[in-house]
């Protein structure tokens, strides 16, 4: 069995659309016979599909998984070295890997593997392996792995409560104000197709915070530091697109092309967590530059 604990980005949220975004790979209709059934249960008891979620609850659930062929790459020995040579962090509780850019961080959606199945390949009884959080395929940097579920279910409770600070950097087009420290509105995830979903500034969304720091300037480009202090889904790049300057090679919310513009360039610098009680500051080794960021 697997488990989510509910956190305030979805509070209020429907039961069933919330499963359906946690399992891309599964039919609809498994998720709703799932429920019917009471195989997917909520706080240890039924629900309907259209139960309005609440922050903490408990949803747990069977161990629906994407159907992984990793044996069956032709690169596997290529791909379990690219991520064991990434791993920077490591403890009986959690791992941490340096994920590089175009790497998904779990199968599914089209995909056979992402970083989690091959850190189940490189690992012995690794099954309760889990990832903490998400990061975009395309954004590099710091991944957190739970190594077995009491750690799952503690670096959970550190996200909602907070405790978790997260560092990013990131390359936007022009020259970034010296005055814009904070971005603070509301925003939502839109449909935009069957497959596509965007992330929109709306009085009716949810409260996001970001944090911005000048680090360098230099021609047509300017490097930030960045701590989101909510953790809203896109965030910190709708917040950038919308104050004029987008992330470089953000295809999704930037209509500016350039030389550099092949990947998006951000970055999951540091994370600040605990492990078994005792603060943990873990820093990507990537070298994130325009000119060499790889």
């Amino acid at each position: 069995m697997k488990f989510f604990i509910v956190d305030t980005d979805n509070e209020n949220r429907r039961l069933d659309n919330y499963l359906i975004s946690k399992f891309k790979f599964l039919p609809k209709t498994k998720i709703y016979s799932s429920l019917r059934k009471g195989s997917i249960r909520v706080n240890g008891g039924r629900k309907k599909q259209d139960y309005k979620l609440m922050t903490g609850d408990k949803i747990t659930t069977p161990s629906f998984e994407p159907k992984v062929e990793l044996n069956g790459s032709a690169n596997l020995d290529k791909l379990l070295q690219t991520i064991k040579k990434e791993i920077i962090y490591e403890s009986k509780n959690f791992i941490v890997v340096d994920k590089p850019p175009n790497f998904a961080v779990h199968g599914g959606s089209g995909l056979n593997f992402g970083v989690i199945e091959i850190i189940r390949k490189l690992y012995l009884n690794s099954d309760s392996y889990n990832l903490a959080h998400r990061i975009d395929k395309m954004t590099s940097g710091c991944l957190i792995i739970a190594r077995k579920m009491s750690a799952l279910r503690d670096i959970h409770k550190q996200f909602r409560n907070h405790l978790v600070k997260k560092t990013y950097e990131c390359f936007v087009h022009g020259s970034w104000p010296s005055n814009l420290k904070i971005i603070k509105n509301k925003i939502k995830k839109i449909k935009i197709s069957e497959k596509e979903r965007k992330v929109i500034q709306s009085d009716d969304g949810k409260e996001s915070i970001t944090n911005f720091r000048i680090i360098s300037q230099q021609q047509n480009f300017t490097k930030l530091e960045v701590k989101p202090i909510t953790g809203r889904t896109h965030q910190i790049r709708v917040h950038c697109a919308n104050a004029g300057h987008p992330i470089v090679g953000d295809v999704k919310y930037s209509k500016i092309k350039s030389s550099h513009s092949k990947k998006l360039h951000l970055h999951a610098k540091k994370l600040i967590f605990n492990d078994n009680n005792e603060k943990v500051c873990v820093r990507s080794n990537r070298n994130f530059s325009l000119k060499n960021y790889i």
